[in-house]
C-alpha cells in the first residue's frame, strides 16, 4: 500500500508515528524491496533535483518531524506561560525515556544536551583527573574528543597519547592491537570515535572497551556516525560514557545531544553548566549534568516521534539498507572509477555507512563543489571527497551519484 505524506501527518496529529502504516511492506514480506525505500524516501521534505548524500554531518527530517516542531513552537508562540510550558518538561521526559529504550540504558543514565560535541565536553571538562594522569585518543576523534581534551591537558597537566590505526587495516584485530599497546598503569580514560568522520574507519568499539574495562579504564564512545544506522546497545558495547546526536543519522530535530553515563559514574563527573532550579543531590544524568536553563524546547518535543519512525521501519531494516547503499556505492566507484583511492575500507566489518575516496590528480574540494553545483548532490570534504547515503536514498540515487562522479572528475 503506498502511504503518502498526507498520512503521516494525520496520523501525527492522533499523537503517533509509530502507528503509520508505512512501511508496512517489511512487516508483511521481512524484506523491503525498492518500491518500499521508495515510499521511505518520499517522507522526507527533499526537491527531486536534490540528493542529500552527507549523513555523517546533518540529515534530512521526514516532513512529518518538521510539522510537529513547528506545532510545539506556534503553540508556545501563542502561550509562553510557565503553565502552558510544563508540557515541554512531560515531553522532555517521554524523550529520555525513549532515547534510554533505544540505546538500552535506563533512563537515569541518559541526558539531553545540544549536541554531540556538548556531550563529550560535558565528559572531558567533568571528570576527576590529575597531573600526570594519561588519556588515550585515536588521532582519528572528532575535536569535540580530541582537541578539548589536549586544551584541558595544557591548562591541567593531564597526558594525552594519540594512537594512529593502519590507513588500510587488515582485520579488526590489527586495529584493536594499536590500542592495546598504549595502555599503562597511568592511563585513566579512552576517548575514541566508534566510526571516524575523516576516513570512515569503524574501530572494534566493544573489544576496546572490554580492554578499557579489564584495566579498570574509562571509556568514552563518541557514536555520533553510529547512532540512528547502528544497533546500538550501550550495556552490550561495554562503554561508560557515550554520546551522540539527534541531527545525523536518527534524522531527528537539530540541537539535540546524546549522553549516556553508566549509573555507577553519574557521582564522578561534575556539571559543567548549572542554570535556574538545578539543586545538589540529583542522581539522574539530566538533572544534574544537563540542567543548562531555558531552553529551545520544541526540537526535543519532537524525540519521540523520530523514535517512533525508526522503530515503525525497524533498526534492523534500517542498518541493513544503509550497509547494502554503502556496499552498492563501493562497487559502482570501483567498477566506473577504477583508479579512485578508497580512504574507507572496502569490508563492512571495519567500515559503516560513510565512504571516503580520492581521486589521484584530481582536486577534491572542487569535486564536491561540483557535485552540488551541476549536479544537486551534497556530499562533503574532508581532505576527500565524503559520501554519506541513508535511508532517504534509493538505488537509483546511487546511480545517479556515480554518474555525477564520473561527469565532474572528467
Amino acid at each position: 500500500m503506498k502511504t503518502s505524506r498526507r498520512s503521516f501527518i494525520k496520523t501525527l496529529s492522533t499523537g503517533s508515528i509509530a502507528a503509520m502504516a508505512i512501511p508496512t511492506l517489511a512487516r508483511a514480506t521481512g524484506i523491503p524491496d525498492e518500491k518500499y525505500w521508495a515510499d521511505v524516501k518520499s517522507q522526507f521534505p527533499v526537491p527531486s533535483g536534490r540528493i542529500m548524500f552527507n549523513a555523517a554531518n546533518l540529515c534530512p527530517s521526514p516532513q512529518a518531524i518538521h510539522d510537529t516542531v513547528s506545532s510545539y513552537q506556534k503553540s508556545l508562540s501563542r502561550d509562553v506561560s510557565m503553565q502552558y510550558r510544563a508540557v515541554f518538561a512531560e515531553r522532555r521526559k517521554k524523550s529520555i525515556e525513549l532515547l534510554a529504550k533505544f540505546i538500552r540504558a535506563e533512563a537515569a543514565e541518559v541526558g539531553i544536551t545540544r549536541n554531540t560535541s556538548e556531550s563529550n565536553c560535558t565528559v572531558v571538562h567533568g571528570l576527576d583527573l590529575k597531573p600526570g594522569d594519561e588519556v588515550i585518543l585515536w588521532d582519528q576523534n572528532h575535536p569535540s574528543n580530541k582537541e578539548v581534551w589536549q586544551k584541558r591537558a595544557a591548562r591541567t597537566g593531564i597526558v594525552i597519547k594519540l594512537v594512529s590505526v593502519p590507513a588500510n587495516p587488515s582485520s579488526p584485530a590489527e586495529i584493536l592491537s594499536a590500542f592495546e599497546n598504549a595502555f599503562n598503569s597511568k592511563t585513566r580514560v579512552i576517548g575514541f570515535s566508534h566510526i571516524s568522520n575523516i576516513s570512515g574507519i569503524a574501530l572494534p568499539a566493544k573489544q576496546i572497551c572490554a580492554l578499557a574495562r579489564s584495566k579498570n579504564v574509562l571509556s568514552l564512545v563518541d557514536g555520533a556516525q553510529t547512532l540512528g544506522f547502528h544497533d546500538v546497545d550501550v550495556k552490550d558495547l561495554g562503554c561508560d560514557f557515550y554520546t551522540a546526536s539527534t541531527h545525523k543519522w536518527l534524522m531527528g530535530p537539530l540541537e539535540n545531544g546524546i549522553l549516556y553515563m553508566r549509573k555507577e559514574h553519574i557521582e564522578k563527573v561534575w556539571p559543567n553548566i548549572i542554570g535556574g532550579g538545578w539543586h545538589d543531590g540529583t542522581t539522574a544524568v539530566d538533572d544534574k549534568i544537563c540542567f543548562l536553563g531555558q531552553r529551545n524546547d520544541p526540537p526535543t518535543a519532537a524525540l519521540p516521534e523520530i523514535i517512533g519512525f525508526h522503530e515503525t521501519i525497524g533498526r534492523n531494516n534500517i542498518m541493513e539498507r544503509v550497509v547494502a547503499l554503502n556496499k552498492m556505492l563501493k562497487e559502482q566507484i570501483r567498477q566506473r572509477i577504477p583508479n579512485a583511492a578508497f580512504v574507507t575500507p572496502i569490508s563492512p566489518a571495519m567500515s559503516g555507512g560513510i565512504v571516503i575516496i580520492n581521486i589521484p590528480g584530481v582536486e577534491g574540494k572542487a569535486v564536491v563543489q561540483k557535485l552540488y553545483d551541476t549536479h544537486g548532490v551534497a556530499a562533503a570534504y574532508t581532505g576527500a571527497v565524503r559520501m554519506s547515503p541513508h535511508i532517504y536514498n534509493t538505488a537509483d540515487d546511487i546511480g545517479r551519484v556515480v554518474d555525477a562522479l564520473v561527469k565532474s572528475i572528467a
